[in-house]
């Protein structure tokens, strides 16, 4: 299957720092995907910061090292203009989600994503109908 080519959806490095996230935690609930992404502050006293990616109605999502090895059967377009490291991509003429939404008919629309975490070395890639990006919180240190 043919990925079609990435559409930048939300750079991370926006509001991450220049060295990248800390940490990384993937939670799969029902049909909801949450990663969390932790990194520090610039604000000395409220070093532990947090903000979420959340997806909605998950059908299938993958995690793996990067850079590794795919045991996904995908092609992604190697001619089309790279989006930014650290971004979540979409892949709005992915044949893979394609194949999902023949699946589900009318009942579900869904999209292809994936992101890759620089300093955390992996890669998240996810079919769901959206995804959200959760406000900035800061993590309490007891």
């Amino acid at each position: 299957m043919n990925s079609g080519p990435a559409v930048s959806i939300f750079d991370l490095y926006e509001w991450l720092p220049s060295y990248g996230e800390n940490s990384v935690t993937v939670e799969s609930k029902g049909l909801d995907l949450t990663i969390k992404i932790e990194y520090d502050s610039e604000n000395e006293y409220q070093k532990n910061h947090c903000r979420e990616l959340q997806f909605d109605k998950v059908c299938a999502f993958y995690r793996t090292a990067f850079p590794g090895v795919s045991i996904l059967n995908l092609d992604y377009d190697k001619n089309a203009e790279s989006p930014p490291m650290g971004a979540l991509i979409e892949y709005p003429e992915s044949e893979a989600a394609y194949a999902w939404n023949q699946h589900f008919g009318a009942s579900r629309q869904i999209k292809h994503y994936k992101i890759i975490f620089l300093s955390e070395n992996i890669i998240v890639e996810i079919f769901a109908s959206n995804v959200v990006l959760g406000d900035e919180y800061v993590i309490s240190l007891q």
